[in-house]
């Protein structure tokens, strides 16, 4: 599989004691995003999502007040993706000079997110060689937002309904308050909204998105179905790092003060249904300025901003519609396109008129059920449901949102 790069924004950023590599395998798309600290870090953790999936966090909770903390991970694939952090682990192993004493095994905690069943086909998922690959491209200052490392295929929004499920991403920000800096690090991949400081819903599906009042009061007739029969699709996963010294309770208390404060953020958070976590490192550079509260106060600010910064640019697409393709055209995509073994769309034209059906169900496409596809140019369509997605056809075979969220599919017949 490849490692991928794509064009996004990246923030900039002074703090050289945290190393960031991401790694990516476009075929997904999903990724891994690698925080490692060339000198361990005391690291606490606050688990707040009803369904989280973690490695190595029960050391954390046993509260040592040291650093031994090598490296922290995130990454898409679900469980499948905890071996990113045992692919760092190696990796760091590797570099080592006496890798077999006992104060040298690296210890590397980490969590995930969910980015596989109805938001993609196939199920390509970081493993431990993305994780080598996330180390050998870490370097500091630098993180880059969007849809990146392990929030390529993050979503957020879907407690609205499917169809108001939109991209999300991985957010950060940075402050420096006189000798003291705080930097927030996120994947947003919530079962809530993300709002912004006025209160406004930052992205859905159908402008204007209004507040979360309003978009309660409106959807209320069918909130409680859609909350009642949600998969546990999603997690948003936090790091908070300062280089101001703390002891274990107080990296624990900064811990839980800003994982709550993001509920201001994401709205709603925490639920049932949601995995997540934050973790909280302290660098211990320099010595006690701030108070654990306003410590906590200023850095839950950053969080939001970092939230507010996971949210990427669309890909641009036709909106236009063409008022005719000829059916000699349209023959041209009439046949069988295979997404992963076993998972096949079947275009069919009906005079004017393309469909197509899918053999497994997706936000995109419902399962085994025809649906028209109109056109917006002579190889591009859109799907005629309330998601809208667009489908875009070339010599290999389709490709659903082509951009940063392909999902391709050879043609079979």
């Amino acid at each position: 599989m490849l490692f991928t790069l794509l064009l996004a924004a990246t923030l900039q950023f002074d703090f050289p004691a945290i190393h960031i590599g991401i790694a990516e395998y476009e075929e997904g798309p999903t990724g891994a995003t690698v925080f490692y600290f060339p000198r361990p870090v005391m690291v606490a953790v606050d688990v707040r999502g009803g369904s989280p999936a973690t490695i190595n966090t029960d050391t954390l909770r046993l509260s040592y007040d040291e650093p031994y903390i090598d490296a922290v991970t995130f990454a898409g694939g679900s469980s499948y993706g905890l071996s990113v952090a045992t692919g760092v682990a190696a990796e760091i192993k590797d570099r080592s000079a006496n890798a077999g004493d006992w104060t040298n095994i690296p210890t590397v905690t980490g969590a995930i997110i969910f980015d596989l069943g109805p938001r993609r086909y196939n199920t390509i998922v970081p493993d431990s060689a993305l994780g080598r690959a996330a180390l050998r491209n870490a370097k500091p200052n630098s993180f880059d937002l969007g849809a990146r490392g392990a929030g390529r295929f993050a979503m957020q929004s879907g407690y609205f309904g499917d169809a108001g499920r939109t991209y999300s991403g991985q957010g950060a920000a940075f402050r420096q308050i006189g000798n003291v800096k705080i930097a927030v690090f996120t994947v947003v991949n919530s079962l809530g909204t993300i709002v912004d400081r006025k209160g406004s819903i930052v992205r859905c599906a159908a402008a204007p998105c209004g507040t979360i009042a309003e978009r309660l009061e409106s959807t209320a007739g069918r909130i409680k179905r859609t909350a009642e029969t949600q998969p546990t699709e999603n997690t948003t996963l936090t790091l908070v790092v300062t280089n101001q010294k703390l002891p274990v309770w107080a990296l624990q208390r900064l811990a839980v003060q800003v994982h709550t404060s993001m509920a201001r953020a994401i709205q709603p958070f925490h639920t049932t249904r949601d995995g997540d976590v934050l973790f909280a490192a302290t660098t211990g550079e320099v010595d006690n300025d701030l108070s654990v509260a306003d410590l906590g106060v200023i850095a839950s600010e950053v969080a939001w901003d970092a939230v507010l910064s996971s949210v990427p640019q669309l890909d641009p697409s036709s909106d236009g519609a063409v008022s005719k393709v000829d059916e000699l055209t349209l023959d041209r995509f009439v046949g069988r396109y295979e997404f992963a073994p076993g998972v096949t769309a079947t275009v069919t034209r009906d005079g004017a008129q393309l469909h197509i059906e899918s053999s497994k169900g997706s936000l995109y496409l419902p399962e085994k059920q025809r649906v028209a596809i109109d056109p917006t140019s002579p190889a591009e369509f859109r799907v005629r449901n309330d998601r809208r997605a667009r489908i875009v056809f070339d010599e290999n075979g389709l490709t659903i949102n082509p951009g940063h969220w392909p999902l391709s599919a050879k043609r079979v017949e």
